[in-house]
């Protein structure tokens, strides 16, 4: 069962495929069975390896734990890609799970290009989603070149953060096209392929010297790192990402406009395509979020027809006091989207080590607002 489960993942389509109608078999004969009853549950939310999942998981692998685990509904989007949509909607089919697919990608707002709305240190820069696509796009569409256009516009940052990257650390250098491609099934990496190609690639030329370099990179004593590299291999990964990408950091692009697409070509190009336009919402903590009802009213104005939260960002908080203002910001903006028959919808999105498959919906936080997550979820699926 494991080797058809490694398979249900791998980088080649026709291995996939040819694992998916094993499954299906096997499910109808009953070997292959639910770890859980059928349940209300919700996950609209899921990165697979066409961009990047923590499991390494292809579109085929997540619905088929979706439908493992009992979801009512399941999603996947992927960064700047549709590559997961097909397989998606074909295993959903063939499983009977209702399913959707979609894509994320960071777009600039002209009206809060002064404000930090949910990318951290990042004015105007957005998270904005299109899920709910029937196909995907011809390439000689307007929505294929459009969209085609908007993955180079993201690979070309990739270029230019592995250039300053190399240029800073000297001594490891990665190769885009060798190192960082070869990471992914469909050409589309992300931040964390990025560090994961430079952990790879110090290993493979410093060899036993490979901790002392980061050691002197990261600020972080010897035997530490040691530890995290090899044992928590993933946060290591986020460590080098936090280091070296994000803000502050000698491979960080300062956002401008014109390196990323504009709110309202993307929101146009998912109606164009048959997609919904579905806006993101991080906690309620940024100067672009703290008023709920201001920031949907724009985000209604510009055609977004539902939200995605995260809601562990406001929940699964260690400290009292943090988790205490992020709950009242949970509040207040579910209760003013139900004022504002504005659709909101949920995830965990698995991109990042240790985020669970589905929300615990169980959760007295949780609990009283999966009624309207499970109504909103049908936008998708009129």
């Amino acid at each position: 069962m494991e080797k058809l489960l490694e398979m249900l993942s791998d980088f080649s389509g026709e291995t996939r495929k040819d694992a998916i109608a094993k499954v299906v078999l096997l499910i109808k004969e009953g070997v292959i069975k639910r770890d859980a009853d059928l349940k209300p549950w919700i996950n609209l939310h899921l990165h697979t390896f066409h961009s990047y999942n923590y499991n390494n998981w292809s579109p085929a692998r997540v619905v088929l734990e979706a439908w493992k685990t009992g979801l009512k509904y399941a999603g996947t989007v992927d960064f700047d890609s549709l590559d997961a949509v097909s397989e998606t909607l074909c295993v959903g089919e063939k499983l009977g799970m209702n399913v959707i697919g979609g894509f994320e990608s960071r777009v600039f707002i002209d009206e809060m290009k002064d404000k930090v709305i949910n990318s951290p240190n990042e004015p105007g820069i957005y998270y904005l989603c299109g899920k709910g696509f029937s196909g995907v796009p011809g390439e000689d569409t307007d929505a294929g070149i459009f969209f085609r256009r908007m993955k180079d516009i993201a690979q070309g940052r990739n270029r230019k953060v592995i250039e300053k990257i190399n240029g800073y650390l000297k001594d490891v250098e990665v190769n885009y096209e060798r190192d960082v491609l070869s990471l992914t099934p469909s050409g589309n990496p992300t931040e964390r392929h990025i560090t994961e190609a430079y952990q790879r690639r110090s290993e493979e030329i410093l060899g036993e010297k490979t901790d002392i370099f980061w050691a002197d990179i990261l600020k972080i004593n010897i035997e530490k790192i040691r530890d995290i590299r090899i044992k928590k291999r993933m946060d290591f990964q986020e460590l080098l990402r936090k280091t070296l990408v994000k803000y502050g950091g000698p491979g960080y692009m300062p956002p401008e406009r014109e390196t990323f697409p504009l709110f309202d070509d993307v929101a146009q190009m998912i109606e164009n395509a048959g997609g919904v336009p579905t806006g993101t919402w991080l906690d309620g903590t940024s100067p672009g979020e703290e008023k709920a009802e201001e920031f949907l009213e724009l985000l209604k104005s510009k055609g977004i027809k539902a939200v995605t939260i995260i809601p562990e960002r406001n929940y699964n908080i260690k400290d009292s006091d943090e988790r205490a203002h992020k709950i009242k910001r949970l509040e207040e903006f579910m209760l003013t989207a139900q004022k504002m028959d504005m659709p909101v919808v949920c995830g965990t999105e698995m991109n990042k080590a240790g985020q669970p498959f589905v929300d615990n919906f169980t959760s007295p936080v949780l609990k009283q607002y999966l009624p309207y997550f499970l109504s909103s979820a049908r936008i998708f699926f009129s």
